[in-house]
């Protein structure tokens, strides 16, 4: 890689239809004279190997813009050869990929941009702008507009992430079709093979037509299955045919969060920002609408408009693709009744999401009930689950709280056994496998390299302490917060990584905890030999108090139940000892949550983690016995301040590691 930076005012990582959609409503808005724009992507794009079609009225904004890359347009459409009906005043349009293309050569020759034939392989905020890392040169841009392939977020159990793949000819036949202003939108009158499968079919004008077999389903369709059905489609149909082009293409059909990181400058665009609709496969609207506003936006300096997602479609969306997957053979069926039973002008209104919702629940009546009341059994029964262990934390913090006002001597036994035990089961081992992380390889063995690397960084950690404590707890506080609020938002499936979204909720978990306890924590930095909180315990309490509350309507708007539940502990676990209140919300949350992305991110069960874990949770046990012998005589009754200062530094020692290899751990397999 060649050491040169060059500065750009914007930058595509990506040449396809969002990137050229964008630019010519760039081109609109004057954005693009006298400008340095880069357009970097690794494909040449010179071939026909795309076709996008919309549906909209002829003097839509959409239309308009669009009429030139427009090559064909029907009136009408029909489902299984059957009752052709009439879209006006709206059209179904046809542009085609190599026309795309051709657009985005005219723009780049118009206003002399750059275009480079390379893969962007990192992008990293930087003053100012982004610095794009490619697999030949590295550029310094105002702007990126990030059009690569989007990554997905681990799947649910209520998700579902299938393929629409789709493999067409286009081809010259003897016998011509009889409506030439009618699309054959979905014939199922062809072998389905396991998943749900339909022909599309393509007037084009001058005796051609495009003929395209499409499958929803798990695994992509291939030529061998294709070829042979799409053969005596055509043949039975037409008769004899020659093949002039053909088209193979796949587009994610997914209910999974996008995973994107968010880094000041960097816009995603296409399905890279949630364009694609998951039911459908189709974006080009949405890829125009979007690009509409991103240039507007520019033009007048505000922050970059999003895609926003309706809740109640994406529902739609789900409970559908979840069928699809578990029934493939549903498919036919409900398609077929669906445009049988609805007008076709009603069906594209649903499909735009612009219907009502007496509309949708009119729409629903007319399609096999059953499958749809199993698919919303899925759901709800998966997100019981999910909020199951918050739920339970929830209920062991009540019960907690019960016993330590009505019988404190049990509590006092309960409270140190269960911290004690939840640290060797979950605690301590969700941060005994960082030799693995560092590897990103499960089967590797531990090396000395990576121990002495690992010791070397927590004493660091300690002679900070012992030097400079205040320097310490602050750093200490700073990490912690920010690594709490990447765990939990990892967990509850934010579709981006936002770095004022996780140092937040970690600053309101630590400000709650600590505030709430006032005179152990006080004592704590007494020992320490820091700055105390010039606050009463009581004043400590409402303040806690005060930031639960805001943290229950932060996670009420945020619609999560998960982050509430956790809210709810924590409100809870303010009349609660600060060892309880913080091993709730270590223990029963954060190590919890961070073992589960440790066996997602390494497709491994838990017996097979905990076996990985062992080496280091033993050597955990050493230190931390040491520790609890140093209780002396109290009989496990409660932690004094003295000690419990000494077990604080000690998790901000070894924390200190693991955060930092956690946090690449989070950015090279969960974001994948």
């Amino acid at each position: 890689m060649q050491n040169h930076f060059t500065k750009v005012d914007y930058l595509f990582a990506g040449a396809g239809a969002s990137a050229t959609l964008l630019l010519m409503n760039m081109e609109k808005q004057g954005l693009l004279k006298d400008k340095k724009i880069l357009i970097l992507d690794p494909d040449a794009k010179d071939d026909n190997d795309k076709t996008y079609c919309f549906w909209a009225e002829q003097n839509q904004q959409l239309t308009e813009s669009c009429r030139h890359l427009i090559s064909h347009q029907w009136e009408e459409v029909s489902v299984n050869r059957n009752k052709q009906e009439s879209l006006l005043p709206k059209k179904y349009f046809h542009i085609s990929g190599i026309d795309v293309y051709k657009e985005l050569k005219r723009i780049i020759d118009q206003y002399h941009l750059q275009r480079i034939q390379s893969s962007v392989v990192e992008l990293i905020s930087i003053e100012n702008g982004v610095k794009v890392i490619t697999d030949s040169n590295i550029w310094e841009s105002s702007f990126v507009f990030d059009s690569r392939p989007p990554k997905y977020l681990p799947l649910q159990n209520d998700d579902a992430h299938l393929l629409q793949s789709f493999i067409g000819y286009v081809i010259t036949t003897d016998v011509p079709i009889a409506n030439v202003h009618c699309v054959d939108l979905m014939d199922f009158n062809v072998e389905q093979l396991g998943a749900t499968q339909f022909v599309y079919v393509l007037p084009l004008g001058a005796g051609k037509t495009l003929v395209e077999l499409t499958r929803f389903g798990l695994a992509s369709l291939t030529p061998p299955e294709a070829n042979p059905v799409l053969d005596l489609y055509i043949t039975q149909r037409f008769g004899n045919y020659q093949i002039l082009h053909t088209e193979i293409g796949c587009i994610p059909m997914s209910t999974a969060a996008i995973s994107v990181e968010t880094i000041p400058g960097v816009i995603p665009i296409g399905g890279r920002a949630g364009a694609v609709k998951p039911s459908t496969g189709y974006a080009f609207k949405n890829m125009f609408s979007h690009g509409e506003r991103l240039a507007d936006s520019l033009k007048r300096n505000l922050p970059p408009v999003v895609i926003t997602d309706s809740s109640r479609f994406r529902f739609y969306d789900r409970l559908l693709l979840l069928i699809l997957s578990k029934q493939p053979s549903l498919g036919k069926p409900i398609f077929e009744a669906l445009f049988k039973k609805n007008e076709a002008k009603n069906v594209f209104k649903f499909l735009d999401e612009k219907s009502t919702l007496i509309q949708d629940i009119r729409i629903f009546l007319t399609l096999p009930m059953q499958p749809f009341l199993k698919a919303v059994g899925w759901v709800m029964s998966s997100r019981m689950q999910r909020i199951k262990t918050p739920f339970m934390v929830l209920l062991l913090s009540l019960l907690l709280l019960f016993l330590h006002k009505m019988v404190p001597n049990i509590f006092d036994f309960l409270q140190i056994t269960i911290f004690t035990a939840g640290m060797f089961l979950v605690g301590i081992p969700h941060g005994a496998v960082d030799h693995l992380l560092e590897t990103g390889n499960f089967k590797s063995p531990i090396k000395l390299s990576f121990i002495i690397k690992y010791i070397s960084l927590a004493l660091f950690n300690l002679v900070v302490w012992i030097f400079f404590p205040m320097v310490a707890l602050v750093f200490f506080i700073g990490y912690s917060a920010w690594h709490f609020g990447q765990t939990d938002w990892k967990e509850w499936q934010a579709q981006k990584i936002n770095v004022i979204k996780n140092a937040t909720w970690g600053i309101f978990i630590l400000s709650i905890i600590l505030c709430g306890h006032l005179v152990e924590t006080n004592n704590i930095l007494d020992n320490m030999q820091v700055f105390k909180i010039p606050l009463t315990d009581k004043e400590g309490k409402i303040a806690s108090t005060l930031l639960s509350i805001v943290a229950i309507t932060w996670a009420i708007l945020e619609k999560r139940w998960r982050m509430l539940l956790s809210c709810l502990m924590l409100l809870v676990s303010i009349e609660l000892p600060l060892i309880s209140s913080f091993g709730l919300y270590f223990i029963g949350q954060h190590s919890l949550n961070g073992w589960s992305h440790l066996k997602q991110g390494m497709s491994v069960d838990n017996k097979s983690l905990y076996w990985k874990a062992l080496p280091f949770t033993i050597g955990s046990l050493v230190l931390f016995a040491v520790f609890i012998y140093l209780l002396k005589n109290n009989y496990l009754a409660e932690f004094n301040e003295s000690l419990l200062t000494i077990f604080f530094v000690f998790i901000s020692c070894i924390s200190f590691p693991h955060v930092m290899v956690m946090n690449r751990f989070y950015h090279l397999k969960l974001n994948k």
